[in-house]
């Protein structure tokens, strides 16, 4: 008897050994969730969480889309690359958000490595950043993710990044963190931006619009010809007309894409853009 409670005793023992040593094997997939850390106006970076330097030196860093790209056209997705080296490190992290002038997200992001990144909204902004498990990374770290430009003209855009290379000791002291900012543009054509409705004795209403506009012409060339083209954001002409009438209505067909568009008028001795807007 006194045998079998000797062999029961052990037992419990070595399973209770066990589920403790189990407990405290750490997962490889420890890195915590980040917040609105990506250094943008009007919040933190990586740094007002770990007790770490900022941009302390010049580190093998690359921020980047894909192709060095420098404008977006609407409704077009880039890929945006992020890569660091740091030897003798096992975690790397980072958290983006992109805003327009406003300060206001803008764009979406979208996956290419679900196990790697993530996506998610806080405080009425957009975040990409490293999964739990798309921390561990041993010497370098790599991720790219894409980015879905706006169907309307957003202005300048600018995406913010903040990186933390942490030296994996279970505290929040003794980490870098790395800040970087992309500005991309509209794309310019056909003199799209810096245009106003006040400079044009053309008058087009409405500006935005989903079947139809109209045109008042210059009543000083009412019974001049006047041409009239109107271009998508990547410049190709999908209308063409002539007319000699003081006012002019456009019917659009319905297969015309929502987005930005540049209507030109050609007088007798200008031409006149205006950019107009199709729901």
């Amino acid at each position: 008897m006194k045998n079998k409670l000797s062999i029961l005793s052990f037992s419990i023992i070595a399973i209770l050994i066990l589920v403790s040593a189990t407990n405290n094997t750490q997962s490889p997939c420890d890195s915590p969730i980040v917040g609105d850390h990506s250094g943008a106006p009007g919040e933190t970076n990586c740094s007002g969480c770990h007790s770490s330097p900022v941009n302390p030196n010049v580190p093998d860093l690359h921020f980047e889309f894909e192709n060095s790209v420098t404008q977006y056209q609407l409704d077009s997705s880039y890929l945006v690359h992020i890569k660091i080296k740091r030897s003798g490190h096992s975690k790397f992290g980072f958290v983006c958000s992109a805003l327009d002038t406003t300060n206001t997200s803008v764009g979406t992001f979208s996956l290419i490595n679900v196990a790697a990144t993530r996506t998610y909204t806080l405080g009425g902004r957009r975040y990409i950043s490293h999964s739990p498990c798309g921390a561990d990374s041993q010497d370098s770290a790599i991720w790219t993710y894409k980015w879905k430009a706006p169907s309307l003209n957003a202005g300048k855009v600018k995406i913010y990044m903040s990186m933390l290379v942490a030296n994996h000791n279970e505290a929040l002291t003794g980490d870098t963190t790395y800040t970087r900012i992309i500005q991309i543009n509209p794309s310019t054509i056909a003199g799209i931006n810096n245009l106003t409705e006040n400079s044009f004795q053309t008058k087009v209403f409405p500006t935005i619009f989903s079947n139809s506009f109209n045109i008042e012409f210059n009543p000083a060339f009412s019974n001049q010809l006047k041409s009239i083209y109107l271009y998508n954001i990547n410049g190709k002409c999908v209308l063409k007309h002539a007319t000699k009438e003081s006012n002019y209505n456009q019917e659009i067909e319905n297969d015309l894409k929502a987005g930005i568009y540049v209507l030109k008028i050609e007088y007798p001795n200008k031409t006149e853009s205006i950019k107009l807007i199709k729901q």
